[in-house]
């Protein structure tokens, strides 16, 4: 009986679960992903979200609102990690730049 009292919550979530806002989060996530230059720095984990993206939309079109809703989730978390990618690649090109920059300064700094 414990078990049974265990498992119902879940199931119960999975039968209401909307996952059109997951969906439209997972699509903006992308669209930032690719603004911070994705495409070009993390272009692996930018194409693992589109792929994520379009199978959250092919299940939510069939009715699977449920598997919809963990593609979308799955969505999310790929574009944001293909946004932090981008993002430390971008800040350690403007710390190397800054290092050179520091190393071409005349001993005792600029005057």
């Amino acid at each position: 009986a414990l078990l049974f009292v265990a498992c119902t919550p879940g199931r119960a979530y999975t039968n209401d679960v909307n996952a059109t806002p997951t969906i439209a989060e997972a699509e903006r996530l992308i669209a930032d992903a690719q603004q911070a230059g994705a495409d070009s720095l993390a272009s692996a984990a930018l194409a693992a979200a589109g792929q994520a993206l379009e199978s959250a939309r092919s299940y939510a079109q069939g009715g699977a609102r449920a598997r919809a809703q963990v593609d979308a989730l799955r969505a999310q978390a790929e574009a944001r990690y293909a946004r932090a990618i981008a993002e430390r690649d971008l800040a350690q090109r403007e710390q190397s730049r800054a290092r050179d920059a520091l190393s071409a300064m005349p001993p005792g700094g600029a005057r």
